[in-house]
C-alpha cells in the first residue's frame, strides 16, 4: 500500500513538470535496469543473476515514464520565456484566449474577445501583468519612456517613467494593482517609501478598482496621484481614435485573462484543492506561487 501511494505521488508530481523530465527519467531508468545494474553486481554471482533477471522490467519503466511524459505534454500550456533580474521594456506574451472570466463574487461574466471601446468591465478582465503593460503603453503614447520590471519582487515599483532620451533618473514611479477590492492606505504609504528611497518626487498609483478614504487623504498630502479604474477608463477614452484602437488591440491580443506567475513570468494554470479552485504556477513544485481563482487578477501569494 505504501509503495503504491509513493508511486502515485511520484506520478502526480511528474505530470505537473515539463514533459522532458519524465522522458529523461525513463531513459535513465531503462539504462540502469538494462545495463548498469548487471554491470555493477557482476562481482556477485547471486546479485548478478538477479539483475539479469530484472532486465525485462527496463521496458516497463520506459513505458511508464513515456506515458507520464505524454500526459505532462498534454497538460502543460505553452511556456512564455522571460528573463528575470533586469528591467525590460513593455511587451505582452501571446497565449490562448479565455473569454469566460470569474469576477469577485465567484460567478462568471463574459467579455468580448475584441472589445471596440474601453469600459470598466473590459479593463477589469485583464490579468495583472497585462494591466501593467497597458499602463506602460498609455504613458508611451504620450512620448514618455515607460520601463516595466521583469518577473520577481518589484519592491513597490511596477513602472518607471523617464523623459525621452534620458534613462538615468525616473521622473515618476507607477504602482499598478489589478484588484477587485479597494486599495487601502498601507499600499499608498509603501509607494511613498519607495519614492523616498528612489529620490523621486512624483508617484502614481493605478488600480482597476478604487481607493479607501484614508488612502485618498494620505495621497493628497504626499505628491501621489491616485487613478481608479473608472478614472483610468476615462483617460483611455479621452485618447484619439487611433491611439485607443492601438491600445485595445495590444491589450486584448492573445491570452489577456490567464494570470501570469509573479515569480516566473509564465502563464499559470487552473488547479483544484479541498479549499477550492486556484491558479498555480506551471513550474510547481519548484515554484509555489498561487492566486485565488475567485479573485481572478488579485495579488499573488506564496505557499
Amino acid at each position: 500500500m505504501a509503495r503504491r501511494r509513493k508511486n502515485k505521488d511520484l506520478a502526480s508530481v511528474l505530470v505537473l513538470l515539463p514533459w522532458w523530465m519524465s522522458g529523461v527519467m525513463g531513459v535513465a531508468a531503462f539504462a540502469a535496469i538494462r545495463w548498469l545494474f548487471p554491470l555493477f553486481f557482476s562481482g556477485n554471482p547471486i546479485l548478478a543473476a538477479l539483475a539479469i533477471a530484472m532486465r525485462p522490467l527496463a521496458w516497463l519503466a520506459l513505458v511508464f515514464f513515456a506515458a507520464l511524459a505524454v500526459v505532462s505534454a498534454m497538460r502543460q500550456p505553452h511556456r512564455a520565456s522571460n528573463k528575470t533580474g533586469k528591467a525590460v521594456t513593455s511587451s505582452a506574451p501571446e497565449h490562448r484566449l479565455e473569454p469566460l472570466l470569474p469576477n469577485a463574487g465567484g460567478t462568471t461574466l463574459f467579455v468580448p474577445s475584441n472589445p471596440s471601446t474601453w469600459s470598466l468591465q473590459s479593463l477589469q478582465s485583464l490579468e495583472w501583468k497585462r494591466f501593467e503593460h497597458l499602463c506602460a503603453w498609455y504613458y508611451d503614447a504620450f512620448g514618455l519612456t515607460a520601463e516595466t520590471l521583469a518577473a520577481g519582487p518589484d519592491g513597490g515599483i511596477d513602472i518607471k517613467l523617464f523623459k525621452p532620451g534620458n534613462r538615468t533618473a525616473p521622473i515618476a514611479i507607477v504602482q499598478c494593482k489589478a484588484w477587485q477590492k479597494p486599495v487601502g492606505v498601507a499600499l499608498v504609504r509603501e509607494l511613498l517609501g519607495v519614492m523616498t528611497h528612489e529620490k523621486v518626487k512624483r508617484g502614481i498609483f493605478i488600480t482597476t478598482a478604487n481607493y479607501t478614504d484614508d488612502a485618498t487623504a494620505f495621497a493628497a498630502t504626499n505628491q501621489i496621484q491616485l487613478v481608479s479604474g473608472v478614472a483610468f477608463v476615462a483617460k483611455l477614452q479621452a485618447l484619439d481614435a487611433a491611439r485607443q484602437k492601438d491600445l485595445l488591440e495590444r491589450a486584448f491580443s492573445g491570452d489577456y485573462a490567464t494570470p501570469t506567475c509573479a515569480s516566473c513570468g509564465v502563464k499559470m494554470v487552473s488547479r483544484a484543492s479541498a479549499k477550492g479552485a486556484f491558479w498555480g504556477c506551471i513550474n510547481f513544485p519548484k515554484c509555489r506561487t498561487m492566486l485565488n481563482r475567485r479573485a481572478g487578477t488579485a495579488e499573488a501569494s506564496l505557499a
